[in-house]
């Protein structure tokens, strides 16, 4: 029988990822009580039913009594060696306090112990002097981690229901679409959220996408407008661009007459979204890295899907990524933000990346306009990159 001691800890992945490579029949982890107590049930579930552990055991621990924490560690290591298991230590993660304890106990006994490097999945070993070692022993196994079963092991819930279907799947056709789209919206600046919005309020398509308006009816919204899209000749402008690149079909701005055909009703969703093309051009980039990649998720904050849609306390992620055992939240700002958009997009990143990914995520802000010298230096300070 093959036994892991390990240091129950605060982040998720390091609490499974040797069961994650290694066929195990039981966990044995020294925690802190308040520790145990919030990870226990899901930390267990995991295990059970991903990795096929047959039984874990959770024993709470002292924060300050290493002779306490010593007893209470060598007499589980006594039983089980008793029964003629396997004995192995697993310091990832661990605190000093522990780790201090895991050692002198791995050289009282002569047991292995070992550790992982998250970031790369390596397997570290310290078996100096011990008869057996985890990669000679135990049979390997590789358990996928994908971003549902991720974001459980924190403790959250991805809520499928509210996942647009523009957001479901990106067809290698709408995928250079996107390029195309985003390649445009880039060229307007900062007149491509206020193109969006005038498209969706003014260019409103038939059963068939085909638009007819006439010029009159635009050019009196064009005035109405606040933004800086006022004039008939930045708007055709805009529209030519879209035409040139095979966005709009059969483009005509003459004769009193507006008209031309959405190419496709993605292509239409896109363009009434002005936000959605920098998170679908991103995840596109984003995706080539290989893992689970997902755009527009829903994160729960309880794990708990309630009936009324108001009792949940959700954060959207623009683009959620998962390599390996690394998450990497990205969020993306198409239009111009002030001070306080800015803060508020910094602050709003890092708290759900600290949630839901723990310490190995990585965070990363996309913008469409650049950010001032003093929120990139608040953006380092937060350990968050800035593209």
């Amino acid at each position: 029988m093959e036994v892991l001691f390990k240091f129950l800890g605060d982040e998720p992945v390091d609490n499974v990822i040797t069961c994650m490579n290694f066929k195990l029949d039981k966990v044995v982890y020294f925690g802190y009580h308040e520790v145990i107590e919030e990870q226990k049930k899901r930390i267990e579930n995991f295990l059970i039913n991903k990795c096929s552990v047959k039984k874990a055991v959770f024993h709470p621990l002292s924060h300050n009594d290493l002779q306490s924490v010593l007893s209470s560690m060598r007499n589980e290591i006594e039983y089980e060696l008793e029964q003629g298991n396997h004995v192995f230590f697993d310091i990832t993660g661990g605190e000093s306090m522990l780790l201090v304890a895991f050692g002198m106990l791995a050289r009282e006994y002569v047991l292995p112990i070992h550790m992982y490097d998250i970031e790369t999945g390596k397997l570290i070993e310290l078996d100096e002097g011990s008869d057996v070692c985890m990669s000679s022993e135990a049979e390997r196994q590789r358990v996928f981690l994908n971003l549902d079963a991720f974001i459980r092991l924190h403790g959250g819930k991805i809520n499928h229901a509210l996942h647009k279907d523009i957001k479901e799947s990106v067809s290698k056709d709408f995928g250079q679409d996107i390029e195309k789209i985003w390649k445009a919206a880039r060229s307007f600046g900062d007149l491509w959220n206020p193109l969006s919005v005038f498209m969706s309020s003014f260019f409103i398509p038939d059963d068939d996408l085909s638009v007819r308006q006439d010029a009159s009816y635009i050019l009196n919204a064009l005035k109405k407008t606040d933004t800086r899209l006022d004039t008939a000749s930045e708007l055709n402008k805009m529209l030519d661009t879209l035409a040139k690149n095979g966005i709009l079909l059969d483009l005509k701005h003459e004769d009193g007459k507006y008209s031309f055909r959405y190419k496709n009703e993605d292509v239409k969703t896109c363009l009434f979204e002005g936000g959605s093309v920098l998170e679908l051009y991103v995840y596109q980039q984003q995706r080539k890295n290989g893992g689970d990649c997902r755009v527009g998720v829903h994160l729960d904050w309880d794990g708990k899907i309630h009936d009324n849609p108001g009792e949940d306390v959700l954060n959207e992620i623009d683009v959620l990524s998962l390599n390996g055992y690394v998450p990497t939240f990205i969020s993306c700002k198409s239009g111009k933000m002030g001070p306080q958009q800015s803060l508020h997009a910094l602050y709003e990143l890092d708290t759900v990346a600290r949630r839901f990914g723990g310490k190995y995520a990585k965070k990363v802000l996309v913008t469409a306009d650049k950010l001032g010298d003093i929120y990139l230096e608040r953006a380092r300070e937060m350990g968050i990159e800035v593209r």
